[in-house]
């Protein structure tokens, strides 16, 4: 493999995993809508999303594998390739959960329905952001991103727990009513997703510091 070869195939690969970070963006945006507006339809649409990613996921996958047998790179291109084969794993879990919630959404029109804590929708927000930062962050290799993803996933925690103690409240005082019991587990569930989505987010910017720096540090 000649160098300008090695050279496209890094930048392919770079192409790929901002592809995958867009879609993944794409789909906490309809996650958010979704839930806004209870629209069954949209929230349905994200599993394409989902199947997208999946497809990206195992491109990615490939070329790396691909470019380690081939080329064995070192130094800094060993830790883009190391680095991009974890945050696959990552970006393909946000997705799981962003069609995950989807469905939360579809069976949640089948109940009647009961106003969620304002909170849920600031964590949607939130996670979006998250999301959508830590792509930009490894597009522009920037450092300064990476960590306020991180430290944005501190202020996700504590939406949960508050959401957390309003939803368990709810399910003590309304424990003989079964569909608003039903209803305030199926939205624990998704903040408990959207939760889980902003660690996803994190640790794909911790990722991008390890690629910049060479150092996987806990920062969230």
């Amino acid at each position: 493999m000649t160098r300008k070869q090695y050279d496209e195939q890094l930048l392919q690969l770079g192409s790929l995993l901002e592809a995958m970070g867009e879609l993944n963006g794409e789909a906490i945006g309809q996650c958010v809508r979704a839930l806004e507006e209870q629209d069954a339809s949209l929230a349905q649409s994200i599993k394409q999303l989902e199947t997208q990613v999946d497809e990206k996921e195992q491109q990615i996958e490939r070329l790396c594998l691909r470019i380690i047998v081939r080329q064995q790179p070192v130094a800094g291109d060993l830790m883009f390739v190391t680095g991009a084969m974890k945050m696959v794993t990552d970006m393909e879990r946000i997705a799981d959960q962003a069609a995950d919630i989807g469905a939360l959404v579809v069976k949640m029109r089948a109940l009647p329905y009961a106003e969620s804590p304002k909170e849920i929708a600031q964590m949607a927000e939130r996670v979006r952001d998250m999301v959508c930062m830590s792509a930009q962050a490894f597009s522009m290799r920037s450092a300064d991103l990476a960590k306020e993803v991180c430290r944005a996933d501190d202020a996700v925690d504590d939406l949960f727990d508050v959401v957390k103690g309003k939803l368990t409240g709810i399910l003590h005082k309304d424990i003989e009513d079964d569909a608003n019991g039903e209803q305030a587990l199926d939205m624990l569930m998704i903040a408990k997703y959207l939760e889980k989505i902003g660690d996803h987010a994190a640790n794909i910017a911790e990722w991008v510091l390890f690629m910049l720096t060479g150092e996987l540090k806990k920062l969230n």
